[in-house]
């Protein structure tokens, strides 16, 4: 985990940056929780795809068939749940970017870290984009 964790604060970076050129920051805590929770959602229809296909392939395997195609679509649906992952995370930087007042306007929406006013990412989280 920690091998990658770096890398998936750098793709939650791009994806928050792709996201707000895109669309507007959220206006009230109710938008931000029902983005985060669709995303959510997506990431758990994924996930239970990849169950379900991971069983058909324990089947097979059971039976001493055959398993490659369903160990294929097993790697792509993977690859589709830490997608939806990172668009979740994303939307949580945005919900604290978007609304991020008082006590918190002063830290890094990402890592905490003590940042100029009117800054909502410090320079080390940025320079991971």
């Amino acid at each position: 985990m920690d091998v990658i964790a770096n890398d998936i604060d750098g793709l939650t970076i791009k994806e928050l940056n792709a996201s707000n050129m895109k669309y507007h920051l959220f206006h009230t805590s109710h938008e931000g929780y029902a983005v985060i929770k669709e995303e959510i959602e997506e990431t758990m229809d994924v996930m239970n795809e990849l169950l379900e296909t991971f069983a058909v392939a324990w089947d097979k395997i059971k039976k001493n068939q055959p398993a490659f195609n369903e160990i294929r679509m097993v790697k792509k649906l993977s690859k589709k749940v830490a997608i939806e992952a990172v668009q979740t995370s994303a939307m949580c930087e945005k919900f604290n970017m978007s609304l991020a007042t008082g006590h918190n306007s002063n830290q890094c929406v990402i890592c905490g870290a003590i940042i100029p006013e009117g800054s909502h990412v410090c320079n080390g989280c940025r320079s991971r984009k």
